[in-house]
């Protein structure tokens, strides 16, 4: 059964109090960081929401330069005004501000590096003694095992009064599944500063994982990779989940350690909710590959790649979604594609994925690499013909399929782009959310068939989607959205 929990949005800068009325309805708590900003005054007037008043200390990793006597006194004035008080559960939690702040405006608070778990548990239960409206407990995490102790210690609580996430570069996934596991609020920022505050903002929790909603979930799911936090995979399988009425959470795990997140996350059984299946992207298809028991896709054992794993029996199997992507992609845009000549841009687990099993079709396929040594290593592999890319001419084919991040962050082209012909088939991996890739603003322009990243990440996720879950349903159908085509 789906609840409704709070969406909470922290004010760290002057200038976003002037943007308040872009916030969506769904936001229900503002957090003012009075230690952040040089006026607070008139912010009560200003907006309907419901305001937190926060002056973290410097042992809280806050910027509040006063004495611990005129923190203090601001707290008392701020209790008049505010319709919440966050108190420092290691210095508030005193006479002198118990006595005149009530139970019901009190948010206890404490931020801090991970301690072991026992110790965080009994200082919680220590908080719990005090009455307060909630406890919040905030875990700056520098490793995935830091990540999980805040959730197994939510889990352990079990106390709906009680916030807990972790904040840092290997930590957003715990953002996100603390209110699927009990906590009233999910953390949001107007927009993301650095690894010190939670990460999401309103609309990525309302678009990409249904909240305010939130329903009891049995299986984990998700993206592994870095960066993965641009991708729109948790949209679309979180989405289909809730449509499907499927008990499923998709998340997303940023890592610099394919390893530690396999130790710390994928076989961690202390997890209160059991992770059944990843999505792999670059830097770890190759790793992920190697960790699995044996692949279901074609060629896996030839290349030694992957872009998913499933759990089965104990045992993490792997898969590969890639080649069957862009045979999709191209049935899309002509069903004589084999005929053609392809140029396949990238030897990376993408590319050698793809020409591997389009080399079962048809014998017209070429590879274009950057990195010569790796390229004519890979051409040789698969046994087919290979050009270096700075001699690479796209007008020389009929079908560009572009498999290498470049275009991803910066305006960079694989190739040069007026070599394209008018009636060239364009295939581009890379995308961006923020906005389109050269290479396909290019082809819109030219008028030249194109299917840029996003689409074929929503190809992939549709077949990633039944390997994942086992259902047959396609997540396009579900999700009501049509493949765009240029």
């Amino acid at each position: 059964m789906e609840k409704k929990i709070n969406i909470v949005t922290t004010i760290t800068r002057q200038d976003q109090l002037y943007n308040l009325h872009d916030l969506p309805l769904s936001v229900s708590l503002l957090e003012i960081r009075a230690d952040l900003l040089y006026n607070t005054q008139g912010i009560k007037n200003s907006t309907a929401i419901p305001l937190v008043y926060i002056l973290r200390s410097k042992k809280e990793g806050g910027k509040f330069e006063g004495s611990k006597t005129e923190r203090q006194l601001l707290l008392i004035e701020a209790s008049y005004i505010y319709d919440y008080i966050e108190l420092e559960g290691e210095r508030d939690l005193i006479p002198e501000l118990l006595d005149i702040i009530p139970a019901k405006k009190r948010r206890i608070a404490w931020y801090g590096a991970p301690k072991k778990y026992t110790a965080l548990y009994q200082q919680v239960l220590k908080y719990l003694k005090t009455p307060a409206n909630t406890y919040k407990i905030v875990v700056t995490a520098t490793n995935h095992k830091d990540s999980t102790l805040i959730i197994r210690l939510l889990d352990a609580i079990n106390n709906r009064q009680v916030i807990g996430y972790a904040v840092g570069k290997t930590a957003e996934w715990t953002q996100i599944l603390a209110p699927f596991m009990g906590a009233p609020e999910v953390p949001s920022v107007m927009d993301y500063q650095d690894q010190s505050t939670p990460y999401f903002t309103p609309n990525q929790l309302i678009g990409d994982y249904g909240l305010p909603n939130v329903y009891r979930v049995e299986q984990l799911f998700g993206i592994v990779g870095n960066p993965v936090l641009g991708s729109i995979s948790p949209s679309q399988h979180n989405s289909a989940y809730q449509k499907l009425g499927l008990p499923y959470l998709y998340l997303p795990f940023e890592t610099r350690d394919f390893s530690s997140f396999m130790n710390e996350i994928m076989e961690n059984n202390s997890i209160p909710i059991p992770l059944s299946g990843v999505t792999v992207v670059a830097p770890f298809k190759r790793e992920g590959y190697m960790a699995s028991k044996y692949n279901k896709g074609i060629n896996n054992k030839v290349f030694g790649v992957c872009n998913g794993m499933i759990k089965k029996d104990q045992e993490w199997i792997s898969f590969s979604t890639d080649a069957s992507g862009a045979i999709a992609a191209l049935e899309l845009i002509t069903t004589d594609w084999y005929q053609k000549s392809i140029a396949i841009i990238g030897c990376g687990g993408t590319g050698r994925t793809i020409a591997a099993s389009l080399k079962k079709f048809t014998s017209e396929i070429t590879l274009v690499n950057r990195t010569l040594a790796k390229g004519i290593e890979i051409a040789a592999a698969i046994k087919l013909p290979f050009i270096a890319l700075h001699e690479f001419n796209a007008g020389n084919f009929d079908i560009i399929i572009h498999a290498t991040p470049l275009g991803k962050h910066e305006e960079e082209t694989p190739f040069e782009l007026t070599d394209l012909k008018s009636d060239s088939i364009v295939i581009d991996h890379s995308y961006s959310l923020s906005k389109e890739t050269a290479l396909v603003r290019y082809c819109k322009l030219c008028n030249i068939k194109v299917i840029d990243g996003i689409e074929i990440a929503r190809l992939q996720i549709n077949q990633q989607f039944k390997f994942l879950t086992d259902k047959e349903e396609s997540i396009i159908n579900v999700t009501d959205q049509n493949l765009k085509i240029n």
